[in-house]
């Protein structure tokens, strides 16, 4: 006989039961119906056996498992400090935890993104089977939320997703938030906001029988945020939701009365939504788009949200005291953000395009230094850290201008902002008669943005900007600015500013008074303008051009040749303190008696120029008619004669000149008169 040993053991005992163990499974004879007995059989026991265990589980021993279980689905530390209770057996399941913590990511300073004293919330049971959710009731006590984001534009709530798809919330039928405190530090946007935050529902209270309200500060301002609407408890999903909500940040105000298509779906609404404060520039901390400084504004607009795409219709309103109507289109999904606004103006008034360059509104009621309130050129800094949060397309139009100072008719622009380098594209101002058109670009990728402008006056007629019949002067002027200039304001780019100005007049007419006075001729210039004569001179041509190097302005050419009076000039204005030094000197062509050798000064400042005599040499003339008169007396008279010995200037190689250099100008074809 032979004996059967089980491998790794010896004789004996264990070799007599491993030969039962074989004769008794080689006996049993397997069947699929057996198996499936046998299975259903363990599942059952299995499945009764968990419905006991967690029948008569102490949630608070699975405090540890169950967070851990919620940080590995967040891929973030979740933390249940408090009691647990959870309710299985009902049809709507529900659990009930104290004090919860979400922590932050490891690269925050901050302990944690939530700490909730106190969450509740339940489920609908036989709605999960059709693949609906259903809440009943959501309540937080005393929840506090940190949001932040980092200069690189990390979130503490990604959570490992960045997709940037909107919030698709099951339908909650009670949420309620008591003492909730919310603190946003987002460095992208430059924004800080703490405040307090709560929820309540009143049965029967209509259109109000929901509102979550606000309070705090947003970027020093006060902050406040009412937002109300039907009861939630009667929502249905396939019905469109109604609210209203106003909000107030600093002079910032905003109401919208809006629907959600499906409620809780919050990637679609639509809204009519009022926007009004001092400036347009500050609906920035609420939005996220980049508005340029405006004067005090007012506009409504109808709002829609599709996804990433918010649109900005049926726009209207004033922006300081122009009208202002269009449409914009925002493209949030997009990195950076993508605005599209094609806008327009039946009157624009002249001095609301201030704020837009960096000007003190008109109407600021604000006591400003009088350094401030004497510069001509704007100081407000560009504000390089929005500039490269957005890409921008925007058509402005205005059928017409009011100005006090400047004939103007209509203005047009185009405005690309391209990855911090925004262009403007034509600029274009229409006088009655000429237009100053030309292009602006200014370069942000830097720490300090670089402006280069190409500006251009075609064909002015002087006259339009004098009063007077016969006018005191007229002809055509054309001219041109190109300049290259580092700095973050008007005035700072202006005081590093390199390139040229030109400006030339081909013919035309003078008031022969003001010729003569640049000489200074007391006799024939005093006596003009006494006798209140206006007659003409012919204006045979006119050129100045000016060097600008680190932001001075120097003459390279100063002419203006007109029939009795070649005059010429040479000075400096500096861009940087605002200050003008000027002489214009008058040579006659003819004889003169009573002629004083002294230059016109022009000095002072841009926004407040001062005309003057050169007193030296006034002076030193006098002396010489001093004391010719001890000799003689009638020989005195001799200081203050002037042989006129000038020429003609040679217009046609002056307006030859000035086709030339850093900013040519070709001058339209001399008018005889």
């Amino acid at each position: 006989m032979t004996t059967d040993h089980h491998p790794g053991y010896g004789s004996g005992a264990l070799d007599r039961a491993w030969l039962d163990v074989r004769r008794y499974v080689e006996s049993y004879r397997w069947s699929w119906p057996a198996f499936a007995e046998w299975l259903i059989g363990v599942l059952l026991l299995t499945i009764a056996s968990a419905i006991l265990i967690l029948y008569f589980l102490d949630w608070n021993k699975m405090r540890g498992p169950v967070g851990r279980y919620v940080s590995y689905r967040l891929g973030r530390e979740v933390r249940i400090e408090g009691p647990l209770k959870v309710k299985l057996f009902s049809w709507t399941p529900s659990v009930d935890a104290g004090h919860v913590v979400i922590a932050n990511p490891g690269w925050t300073r901050e302990p944690h993104a939530a700490d909730i004293g106190r969450f509740q919330a339940s489920v609908r049971l036989m709605p999960l089977f059709g693949g609906k959710t259903i809440i009943p009731y959501v309540t937080l006590d005393k929840p506090d939320i940190v949001v932040i984001r980092d200069l690189s534009g990390r979130t503490n709530w990604d959570f490992g997703s960045s997709s940037g798809k909107p919030w698709t919330i099951p339908p909650i039928r009670r949420f309620v938030v008591r003492d909730g405190h919310v603190r946003i530090d987002d460095r992208v946007r430059k924004v800080l906001f703490e405040g307090a935050v709560s929820s309540s529902e009143q049965p029967g209270a209509g259109d109000r029988a929901f509102r979550l309200t606000g309070d705090g500060r947003l970027n020093r301002n006060k902050f406040t945020a009412d937002v109300h609407g039907g009861p939630l408890l009667n929502v249905d999903v396939n019905k469109p939701y109604r609210f209203a909500a106003d909000i107030h940040s600093g002079t910032t105000h905003v109401t919208a009365d809006a629907v959600l298509p499906k409620p809780f779906h919050l990637g679609r609404f639509g809204a009519k939504a009022s926007f009004s404060g001092a400036s347009m520039a500050d609906l920035y901390y609420l939005t996220g788009l980049v508005f340029p400084m405006t004067p005090p504004y007012r506009l409504s607009a109808d709002v829609t949200r599709e996804g990433s795409v918010y649109s900005f219709k049926n726009m209207t309103g004033v922006v300081g005291q122009s009208d202002l109507h269009g449409e914009m289109t925002a493209y949030t999904g997009q990195t950076p953000t993508f605005l599209k606004a094609v806008l327009a103006s039946k009157q624009l008034r002249f001095v609301d395009l201030g704020p837009f360059i960096g000007a003190k509104p008109v109407e600021t009621k604000a006591a400003a230094p009088v350094a401030l309130r004497t510069r001509a050129l704007p100081d407000t800094p560009l504000d390089v850290g929005r500039v490269r949060q957005m890409n921008a397309d925007v058509q402005y139009d205005a059928a017409s201008i009011a100005s006090k100072d400047l004939p103007l008719r209509e203005f047009h622009m185009h405005l690309l902002l391209d990855n911090a380098v925004m262009t403007i594209d034509p600029l274009t101002f229409d006088f009655v008669t000429g237009k100053l058109s030309g292009a602006v670009k200014v370069d942000a990728r830097g720490a300090v943005p670089v402006s280069d402008v190409d500006a251009r006056l075609s064909n002015i007629h002087l006259e339009q900007f004098v009063g007077g019949k016969p006018p005191p002067v007229e002809g055509v002027l054309q001219a041109r600015a190109k300049l290259h200039a580092p700095g973050a304001s008007v005035h700072e780019a202006a005081s590093h500013a390199n390139g040229a100005v030109t400006l030339v007049v081909p013919s035309g007419k003078v008031r022969k008074a003001f010729a003569e006075l640049t000489g200074i001729d007391v006799l024939n210039g005093l006596g003009l303008l006494l006798t209140n004569d206006k007659s003409d001179a012919d204006l045979r041509c006119a050129l100045v051009r000016f060097d600008a190097r680190g932001g001075t302005l120097a003459t390279e050419r100063f002419t203006i040749d007109t029939e009795s009076v070649l005059i010429q000039g040479k000075g400096s204005v500096n861009l940087n303190d605002e200050t003008v030094n000027m002489q214009v000197t008058g040579q006659p062509k003819e004889f003169r008696i009573g002629r004083v050798r002294a230059p016109i000064t022009i000095g002072g400042t841009l926004s407040n120029p001062s005309l003057g005599i050169e007193a030296g040499q006034a002076v030193a003339q006098g002396g010489i008619a001093a004391a010719l008169g001890f000799l003689n007396p009638i020989a005195a008279v001799l200081a203050f004669v002037d042989p006129g010995l000038a020429k003609d200037a040679n217009c046609a190689a002056l307006t030859a000149n000035a086709a030339q250099g850093p900013a040519p100008v070709r001058a339209a074809k001399r008018v005889r008169h």
